[in-house]
Parts: structure tokens; sequence; C-alpha cells
């Protein structure tokens, strides 16, 4: 995207983004242009390695109560037992049980959590994570989650293919969510994998993914190692498509890969100068006595 339309998106907007970031990851998040409020949600805790988008339902506050519902019990599980499959399920029995819901309230999620070299992916719905790996020209991007749609369970059945997917008219009706329905229990999908040198995960809604091709979004997180920078243009890139919907990512980088430099791994070994330049001129000495010794026989000076 050009700097030119970033700065037209911001010229329209600019108090209207949330953001968040740190040293390797950050996130943003916007209304778009034809919604009055913003039901999305995110938060993280890079020291604890956790990550969480949600996409409201319902409407108006209801979305906005259902995500919050949702960030708020993964927050509770980064800071007790870690088990973000169970905080999904948590969120789920509260929205049921909320008096307002009526049936209505409902949140798609995906959450991202960090254990030593792996990561994990739990997702509800259709809000996405795609992995990023560097290569050329512009890296490869890979959708870890699949989405919880009918379009999608169309596209698993073969009755239409991806193509007709992206334009077909039921693509925003999800087939499972956080709340939104009287189904007391819930599935929650789950992905794990080790993180590879390079590597960048995206967490978004499908703000993003209905807006912006893939091979965009590549190219966003190619061109920009900064994850500031990188969310800031994927919100404006999604707003530059139109912004029909809340747009919300995250984007986290892997974990620095010379970590054992700082924790006390192995080091390099230096190499030692002084003692190199004093087998040097031992070396020389050395063959300096021999050649005397030579001559001197040589020439009858010395017998031996």
């Amino acid at each position: 995207m050009s700097e030119a339309k970033v700065r037209d998106v911001s010229r329209h907007s600019p108090p209207q983004y949330s953001r968040t970031g740190t040293s390797r990851s950050a996130g943003a998040t916007h209304p778009g242009y034809k919604r009055d409020q913003n039901e999305d949600a995110f938060w993280s805790d890079e020291n604890r390695g956790v990550w969480v988008v949600a996409d409201g339902l319902g409407g108006h506050q209801a979305g906005e109560i259902a995500s919050k519902t949702v960030v708020e019990e993964v927050q509770r599980s980064a800071a007790t037992d870690r088990h973000y499959e169970h905080a999904l399920q948590r969120a789920h029995a509260l929205l049921l049980g909320d008096e307002q819901s009526a049936g209505n309230m409902g949140s798609t999620a995906v959450v991202m959590a960090e254990e030593g070299p792996y990561f994990h992916v739990y997702w509800v719905g259709d809000s996405r994570a795609y992995l990023w790996s560097p290569g050329s020209p512009t890296g490869q991007l890979r959708q870890l989650t699949n989405d919880h749609s009918y379009v999608q369970m169309l596209v698993d059945s073969g009755a239409i293919n991806a193509q007709e997917a992206a334009s077909h008219p039921n693509r925003n009706v999800i087939t499972r969510c956080i709340g939104g329905s009287t189904n007391p229990s819930l599935d929650v999908d789950r992905m794990s994998s080790p993180w590879g040198p390079g590597d960048r995960l995206l967490l978004c809604s499908d703000g993003l993914s209905t807006e912006v091709e893939p091979e965009a979004i590549a190219e966003i997180l190619s061109a920009n190692p900064d994850p500031r920078r990188a969310a800031d243009l994927l919100v404006a890139a999604a707003l530059d498509a139109g912004g029909k919907d809340n747009i919300t990512v995250q984007v986290i980088d892997a974990p620095h890969q010379h970590e054992a430099d700082r924790t006390g791994g192995p080091r390099p070994r230096r190499q030692n100068h002084t003692a190199g330049r004093r087998a040097i001129v031992i070396a020389a000495f050395i063959l300096a006595v021999a050649s005397g010794l030579w001559a001197g026989w040589r020439f009858g000076l010395l017998t031996f």
C-alpha cells in the first residue's frame, strides 16, 4: 500500500484507532466506515505469551459485552491456569446465563498462547490466525484456522470453491460461536506448531480477512518488519477496501532467535589473538636457530 493511501486513511479517522504494541507484537482496531460502534475487542500480554481477538455479535451493546466477556476470561486464565480452551467455555456459559442475552449475544474468538518454542491457537467462529514465514518474494502466508461458517461447510463438502465462497451471499453466517445459542456445550478447536526462524503470526477478525486478499496481507507482513507498522497498514488496507465491518488485527513476531545468548546458553568462543601472535614468534625463533645451526654445519663452522 502506498504512503499516500495510508495518509488519506489517517486523515479520515485518526481518533478511531485503538492500538497496543510492545517489542515484538502490536495490535490495532477500527470500527470501519459502515458501523457506528466497534464490537471487536483485543488484548495481549507479551510477558505471559498470550494474545486474543474477539468479534462480538448481536449488534450495538450486545456485541461489545460479548467480546469483552471473552477477553476478560482469557485474561483470567492468563493470570491463573493458562487453560484457554476452558476460558472460552467459561465465557460461553456466562453469555448464556446473561439475562440481556436473549440468545443473540455472542462472539467469535481466536487466542494464541506460547509454550516454550511452541505456540497454540484456539478458536471459535470465523476470526482467524495466519502464519507468515519468510521467503521470496513476499513470504508464505498460511491460514491456520478453519472457519466455523456456513460457507466453509459448503467448501468442505465440495459444493462451492474458494472463489465462489469469497462472494457468497451467506459468507457471514457462522455455525459456531461463544454464546449466541441455547447449547450449553461449546467445542473449541485447537492447533499447535513450533516457531520457525522469522515467523510471524496474524490474528484478525473477519473485517480484515473478508476485505483484503491473502496476497496483499503477505505483502504487508513481508515489507514491514516493525509489528506496529504492519498492524496499522493491515487496518488501513481493510479501510481502503471499503471498511464495511469492524477491523481488528494483532501481529506477533517469533521469539528472538538468540535467546540462548541472553540466558547463559552456549556462546561462540572468542579467539585468543595474543596467544596466536606468541606462537608465531616462537615458531620464527625456532626456525632462525635451526637455519643458523644448519649453515654452521654446512660450512664447517660447527661439528657434531
